[in-house]
């Protein structure tokens, strides 16, 4: 935990070597979730960088009586790969997804497809998804947020926040009897 703090200060002077040793020490769990919401790799690191180049302009402002510093790390980086889905991903409101939010069951403890899987099987099967689907999935089913927190982050509603993970498992279950010989 020294050497932490230690390399907090060095990144509050401005310290390029200890800004490198900071980015390297959270890169590979930072990738894996921004990897979550892209497709591309490039795309998940672009999120990170600008993400960690926040990180380094306001790490003056981090308290530690608020938490863990990887959290917050770990909330600026999310937030940057959130804000430029917003920006890159077409979220589509239709409609009929007014209809389908009153027919479709809550689904806060409902199936989730990739509670049993392994890291790289993740990857495959959100790949398989379109870029909207795969982020309110990936925001529900990994990251853990209320689809009512996923709503009010990507500026939606929640029955289309509902029509998303009910195509995701749809998705899902048929790439996992497919792919991974399990019946759901």
């Amino acid at each position: 935990m020294e050497e932490l703090e230690k390399t907090i200060r060095g990144c509050i002077r401005n310290d390029r070597s200890s800004q490198e040793k900071l980015y390297k020490q959270f890169y590979i769990p930072l990738f894996c979730m921004c990897r979550r919401f892209f497709q591309h790799d490039h795309e998940a690191i672009e999120s990170v960088n600008d993400g960690m180049l926040k990180v380094f302009l306001n790490v003056g402002t981090y308290r530690e009586d608020r938490g863990k510093f990887f959290n917050w790390v770990y909330t600026i980086v999310r937030n940057t790969a959130l804000d430029k889905v917003r920006k890159t991903v077409p979220i589509p409101v239709r409609s009929e997804l007014a209809t389908l939010a009153d027919t479709t069951p809550d689904t806060d403890g409902g199936y989730n497809p990739v509670l049993s899987l392994e890291g790289k099987d993740v990857y495959i099967l959100l790949d398989r998804l379109s870029p909207a689907t795969r982020v309110v999935c990936t925001l529900f089913y990994i990251e853990g947020y209320p689809i009512k927190d996923i709503a009010e982050q990507l500026e939606i509603s929640t029955g289309t926040v509902k029509w998303h993970l009910s195509e995701s498992r749809k998705r899902l279950r048929s790439v996992l009897e497919r792919n991974f010989n399990e019946r759901l």
